[in-house]
């Protein structure tokens, strides 16, 4: 399943609702967060945002294109997740934006006190393997993650919903949220910087073994060896340190290298299957299908269309 599959139906705002043209908003005020629909209805360049607290951003249709500091521009697409600080100065491009064809974007407020809490919660009672549990102000963030884009559409759920409870719904709903995006950002990190914290961090010479040996076969007793600890404990602090478990991993990062792959005719569908380490083409077929919604073969036409 791909984050686009999830895609919530939000209808859009009235014509005689409009107050503008590009990017207007309808919003919710929670008891500790704010949310909002943003909605842009005609062709428009270079419109200057920003936000005081840290916000979460989700497109629901349309597009986007991002002009972030010093780098590349880079499309906005349904499904993605944007994890923007606060104060960040951002120029955005609606290329295709229509009445016919509107870009909506959900946008999520979240008070800095309420993640500094969260992050302390998480430390006293469930503390990590290595290290603390700590979350990233300073960097904008980039996800095309299912898990986080299910937590984002609840939230507009819960947010446009009636009922009495919402306040607290949206209160748990946030908390598993910023959870989720520290897993990420601990993972996005770790990879990263796989070759230098190898040498010092468990759980980052366990991503170097696993891209160091992704043809090969590789199992959880293998991996906790590697981790100097038993089995149970090394399952159980991974998952908790990345949000996915050791065998999730492997098969994301023989995925990856299989995309990587398809994209050179010169290979073969059998061969990218055992070099990124499946060994039976038709789970190789089948998995790809399941993760990517398209065979191979499928994948492959839209890449060197």
């Amino acid at each position: 399943m791909s984050p686009t599959d999830l895609l919530p139906t939000i209808p859009l705002a009235q014509t005689h609702e409009l107050t503008t043209l590009i990017d207007h908003r309808r919003v919710q005020t929670l008891e500790k967060y704010e949310l909002s629909i943003l909605e842009t209805l005609t062709q428009t360049d270079q419109v200057a945002q920003s936000y005081n607290d840290l916000v979460l951003t989700n497109m629901l249709r349309g597009k986007k294109v991002m002009h972030l500091l010093d780098q590349a521009a880079f499309n906005y697409l349904p499904g993605n997740t944007m994890v923007v600080p606060p104060n960040l100065k951002m120029m955005i491009d609606f290329p295709e934006a229509s009445d016919a064809n509107p870009t909506q974007c959900v946008a999520l407020a979240i008070d800095r006190l309420q993640i500094i809490d969260t992050v302390n919660y998480l430390n006293e009672f469930y503390p990590k393997a290595e290290d603390n549990w700590s979350f990233s102000f300073s960097n904008y963030h980039f996800y095309n993650n299912e898990e986080i884009t299910a937590l984002i559409y609840k939230l507009v759920r819960i947010g446009f919903d009636d009922s009495r409870n919402k306040d607290i719904l949206a209160d748990f709903a946030v908390k598993e949220l910023l959870l989720r995006l520290m897993q990420l950002q601990s993972l996005h990190t770790a990879e990263r910087n796989v070759a230098v914290l190898a040498t010092t961090t468990r759980f980052a010479h366990t991503l170097h073994y696993i891209k160091e040996n992704i043809a090969e076969k590789i199992s959880v007793d293998d991996l906790s060896a590697q981790a100097y600890m038993s089995k149970p404990n090394f399952y159980r602090a991974f998952k908790q340190e990345f949000g996915l478990s050791p065998i999730d991993y492997i098969i994301k990062e023989r995925m990856r290298l299989a995309k990587r792959c398809l994209k050179n005719p010169a290979l073969s569908i059998t061969e990218i299957c055992f070099k990124a380490g499946f060994s039976n083409l038709a789970y190789f077929t089948r998995m790809f299908r399941q993760l990517e919604g398209m065979t191979p073969t499928e994948y492959r036409g839209l890449c060197l269309a």
